[in-house]
């Protein structure tokens, strides 16, 4: 048996750079989403510093209004909806997440694991009802607590939630969107 790599087999530039833009392209989204988990581990309360919102690990900040046009954290955001975002720590603890009643709105959490994965289906196109959903990590053993609704596992303990509600552009729906979107929670449990 060998004791390392077969000197006879030669690597081409072509391959090693074939090699290294798969690297890149399965490894960026996992930098990506825990580089995001780092920037925000000390962050203490809700602030909208730039054009996007900023919570605490395992929180979650809704803005009230479409995103800033100057936003660039976000590749191609939505221009008919009102975001949120929250980072989740799962290892720290697992998160409960509110649904509230959106009537006829369309609504979506998009919840993404460290591969920016989506891990549970919570939206109008899926029938979620109201309620209190938990977010656990892979290796959470615990009890759910009472009035949870559904536990979405993912398969990492890193990752990210970010709520979008469709908003028209008429200012009689800006003030009607609001009472929903200060009911779109997410707290560790």
């Amino acid at each position: 048996m060998p004791s390392g790599p077969d000197a006879r087999v030669k690597f081409t530039a072509a391959y090693a750079a074939q090699v290294a833009r798969d690297a890149y392209f399965w490894a960026w989204p996992l930098a990506n989403v825990y580089n995001r988990r780092l920037a925000v581990k000390d962050v203490r309360d809700f602030s909208k510093a730039g054009p996007v919102p900023s919570a605490p690990l395992n929180w979650l900040a809704m803005l009230t209004d479409y995103v800033d046009p100057d936003e660039r954290l976000v590749a191609c955001p939505n221009q008919d909806v009102v975001y949120g975002v929250g980072p989740i720590a799962l290892d720290i603890s697992p998160v409960v997440i509110q649904v509230p009643d959106f009537g006829e709105r369309f609504w979506v959490y998009q919840i993404v694991d460290l591969r920016t994965d989506s891990f549970a289906q919570l939206g109008k196109m899926y029938g979620t009802t109201p309620g209190f959903y938990l977010l656990v990590g892979p290796n959470w053993l615990g009890e759910v607590p009472k009035g949870i609704t559904k536990v979405y596992r993912a398969s990492t303990n890193t990752g990210f939630v970010a709520p979008r509600v469709f908003q028209d552009d008429t200012p009689e729906d800006k003030r009607a969107v609001q009472g929903v979107l200060e009911q779109i929670l997410m707290s560790d449990s």
